[in-house]
């Protein structure tokens, strides 16, 4: 019997809106069309016999009208090319609206798991392989129990879920009731060949008696910077009831975090080429500066020399100048400005928390940069 080829997705999050990207907002939104598209031309490539989208399709359950029609387009292609397209609502584009995405009559062309519970598994002949899909749609109010539903039937065939959850234990995942949370044991015991997870953005792969049994894909692009470097699809072949797992690189921009500790750097120069160490023109990068200097710099001029190497940079200025030999000689001298200097440090000092510090350092940077202006003039 020949293997079956299934591309496992997740949490793409059409529509999402970046406003904290500025201009680049809207290139941002398109990138994740583009991924969308790579992600349909990498099944007809692949030629897999099924393709399962786990969730969050798209990043709101009222999607654009626009948008709904360059997703439907895609669609169409892996339908016309008899690719069947297996998908659940996630956390985001759920079914509880009225005029959810969902209820759109385009959907009857798919196998789309739209009630909360699953009565029984949706059958399927594919590749020589008879195929049994699972899946519940995401709601809030669902409970743990109605995990049960998706147990594996004692039918002969494979076996494959969709499910829109947590997993308990992740390091990195603060988990809610909201999220269905579920153990790694609950899942387990559901007895699947396999288990499409989505919701949670990184890559991790599951393995149960040295044999992979579910997966997180990961957000296809990166949605906040914290989903740094390559995102993927995964590529599945099953052959005799085991899962060979293949993660297929698939993004169209690579979002990156640095930080840069100016300790280690003699001058600005320096500081403007360590920041293009970490340029391309498919790269969007939040670059943190920290540690103690002299000037205050001037992220603006900072930015403008390293931007047009960059898809987008993000500059973070967290650098201090409080305890530098600067503030020092200032706080010694028998001024209005010594005086500032004196009281001002005094104040951040006596602040409790660490936001009502920063919010005073960043405003004593602003006054500094003034002194050092007229320093200079």
């Amino acid at each position: 019997m020949p293997p079956l080829k299934v591309l496992h997705t997740a949490d793409l999050h059409l529509g999402t809106h970046f406003p904290s990207l500025g201009s680049y907002a809207a290139t941002r939104s398109q990138d994740f069309i583009e991924t969308f598209t790579r992600i349909v031309e990498c099944a007809l490539e692949k030629q897999v016999d099924l393709i399962c989208i786990a969730g969050d399709l798209f990043d709101s359950p009222r999607p654009a009208p626009t948008l709904f029609g360059l997703v439907k387009a895609q669609l169409e292609r892996l339908i016309a090319a008899h690719i069947p397209v297996a998908l659940i609502p996630g956390t985001h584009d759920n079914m509880m609206a009225s005029d959810n995405v969902y209820r759109d009559s385009f959907f009857q062309k798919t196998i789309l798991f739209s009630a909360p519970i699953l009565q029984e598994p949706k059958h399927l002949h594919l590749n020589g392989n008879d195929v049994y899909l699972y899946g519940m749609s995401y709601h809030p109010d669902i409970s743990i129990d109605y995990l049960n539903n998706l147990k594996r039937r004692d039918t002969p065939g494979i076996h494959i879920g969709l499910l829109h959850g947590s997993i308990k234990g992740s390091p990195d995942w603060k988990i809610y009731t909201k999220d269905f949370p579920l153990s790694i044991e609950d899942l387990f015991s559901l007895g699947l060949d396999y288990c499409a997870l989505g919701h949670y953005h990184n890559r991790v792969v599951y393995q149960h008696q040295d044999a992979i049994r579910a997966s997180y894909p990961g957000t296809p692009e990166g949605k906040r910077f914290r989903e740094s470097g390559p995102r993927y699809v995964h590529l599945l072949e099953f052959n005799n009831h085991q899962v060979m797992l293949t993660p297929i690189p698939i993004q169209t921009k690579i979002l990156i975090q640095e930080t840069i500790d100016l300790f280690t750097l003699s001058s600005d120069s320096s500081l403007t080429k360590e920041i293009l160490r970490f340029g391309g023109e498919k790269i969007l990068a939040r670059v943190t500066l920290k540690g103690v200097t002299e000037d205050i710099l001037d992220c603006a001029k900072i930015q403008a020399d390293c931007a047009p190497y960059f898809a987008y940079l993000e500059i973070v200025d967290e650098t201090s100048v409080v305890d530098s030999q600067w503030i020092k000689r200032l706080e010694t001298e028998n001024s209005i400005r010594g005086f500032f200097v004196r009281k001002m440090k005094a104040r951040i000092e006596s602040l409790q928390t660490e936001k009502e510090q920063q919010i005073y350092r960043e405003a004593f940077k602003e006054i500094l940069n003034e002194f050092q202006k007229r320093q200079t003039v």
